[in-house]
């Protein structure tokens, strides 16, 4: 089933939206689960945000669609936006967050049907990628090792190396120190499940047992929550909880 989002605060483009939803599920014989907010701010209060496609407004009073969009990829680089607007002026904009389109009101078949199956060929490209974990080359001395990126607990950084923290099937951990920034690390590692709780540590949601208000534990170590990233990280922590049960993220 896919779980699609609208946000926007005008009831008659939502019922537009709801049922062009409606006309190409059961064209297409595809489950869609669709849930409308009238507002900015009644999404971010939903306790359930975990959509695979979002269709925003721009034009919203108090925050904007282009505003929440910003908010989102705070801490969600996965779920697919395609914005719903009258001001074709905002649309270069839309590509600083990631957005897969603009559907210029009122919504036409011929734009809403070549979106629509855009998002739903990317969601299956994704999950196929993601049936793989990714793998990361860095450099142990002089042998060139390929980590999985599930035996990643966390990565910290200190000055120019990164230290890339691994747990084992057999409760051992290893520490394997390589040339690399943050930024780098964290934007190849973010879309499979880390996040950074502060500017020094990248961490595996997988791996975390315990949070306490000051830090993050991943088995014995504990890693302090940043101020600056404190609500992303809790925000991030908070979808994993919502949808994973809880497993030991290092057994294989």
């Amino acid at each position: 089933m896919i779980r699609i989002g609208i946000v926007d605060d005008e009831k008659q483009e939502r019922d537009q939206l709801k049922q062009a939803l409606a006309r190409f599920g059961a064209e297409n014989g595809t489950e869609l689960n669709v849930q409308e907010f009238d507002c900015a701010a009644v999404y971010l209060a939903a306790q359930d945000r975990d959509f695979d496609i979002l269709y925003l407004d721009i034009d919203m009073p108090q925050m904007s669609g282009m505003e929440l969009a910003e908010k989102i990829r705070e801490t969600d680089q996965d779920v697919i936006l395609i914005f719903c607007t009258n001001l074709q002026q905002f649309a270069l904009n839309g590509y600083s967050v990631g957005a897969l389109g603009f559907i210029v009101k009122p919504i036409q078949w011929y734009s809403f049907h070549m979106y629509l199956t855009r998002a739903l060929k990317a969601l299956q490209k994704r999950a196929g990628q993601k049936t793989a974990p990714p793998h990361i080359v860095v450099k142990d001395g002089t042998v060139t090792r390929l980590l999985d990126a599930a035996e990643i607990a966390y990565v910290e950084v200190r000055q120019h190396d990164l230290l890339y923290n691994l747990c084992g099937g057999d409760g051992k951990t290893e520490i394997i120190k390589n040339r690399g920034s943050m930024q780098e690390i964290a934007a190849q590692l973010t879309s499979y499940g880390f996040v950074r709780c502060s500017a020094s540590y990248l961490v595996n949601l997988r791996c975390i047992t315990a949070v306490s208000r000051m830090n993050v534990y991943v088995g014995g170590a504990a890693l302090p929550i940043g101020r600056t990233y404190k609500d992303a990280f809790t925000e991030a922590f908070s979808r994993y909880m919502a949808k994973k049960e809880w497993e030991d993220p290092c057994q294989s």
